[in-house]
């Protein structure tokens, strides 16, 4: 931000000429933000990416209109977002699916529309969660007694997660990826909730009711963390 102020300062100043015109374009915010991310979570997530792909992507066909690129874009970006989360899973993660899963076929499920309410969705007994969504809605209704965290994806897509009858035992995470997307989740009014996500252009909207157990003897612990752009998060108990 010191740096941002201190260009756009001598830029009033009449010293325009020291940076290059295309400095000063939203395509730079974009590049700036998704550097800024990628720091801020030791690039561990996917989200910064994204943002530099898009900001460059635009940047170079707006200055260099004969490569005719924007007519590229939604396939490149389709491209991409699935080598991402073919290429993301790492050992630990999968690990923690199969185990979940016990090794076994799943059973066919029914076709699940985002307008349904939570309590028709089949429910999801495995201890580890894991959303993708991508130009997409899901739908999750988290069972489990013994639930471990997760993590959350959504890149133009949106997500829902019912844990209202989890249960968890001591602190928790569920990680969150959410680029120009958005979530909700529903948690039990008894569980504290730690909010530690950054992002840029996004919102963390909390609606659950106030529980004073959960504030004072907080011994069960969700911690939201990751980073959230152009996105919105929302949080409820009932």
């Amino acid at each position: 931000m010191v740096g941002i102020g201190v260009v756009f300062l001598l830029r009033n100043m009449g010293m325009d000429y020291l940076f290059p015109h295309w400095l000063f374009s939203w395509q730079m915010i974009l590049i700036l933000v998704g550097i800024y991310s990628g720091f801020k979570q030791n690039f561990r997530n996917n989200s910064w990416i994204i943002l530099i792909a898009v900001g460059c992507f635009f940047l170079i066909s707006d200055y260099m209109p004969e490569l005719g690129l924007k007519p590229l874009f939604w396939p490149i970006i389709i491209i991409g977002v699935g080598l991402m989360f073919i290429l993301k899973p790492g050992k630990n993660e999968w690990q923690n699916l199969k185990s979940d899963l016990n090794i076994k076929k799943l059973p066919d499920l029914p076709d699940i529309s985002l307008h349904q309410t939570a309590t028709n969705i089949p429910p999801d007994r495995s201890d580890y969660l894991v959303v993708r969504s991508v130009f997409s809605g899901v739908v999750k209704n988290v069972v489990s007694k013994n639930f471990q965290g997760g993590n959350i994806s959504c890149v133009f897509g949106g997500a829902e997660v019912d844990c209202s009858q989890a249960e968890i035992n001591g602190r928790v995470t569920i990680k969150l990826e959410m680029v120009f997307g958005g979530a909700k989740i529903v948690v039990p009014p008894h569980w504290a909730v730690q909010n530690e996500i950054d992002g840029f252009f996004h919102g963390i909207d909390d609606k659950r009711r106030f529980n004073p157990d959960a504030t004072i003897n907080p011994g069960k612990v969700l911690i939201l963390k990751g980073s959230v752009v152009f996105g919105g998060l929302e949080i409820r108990s009932y």
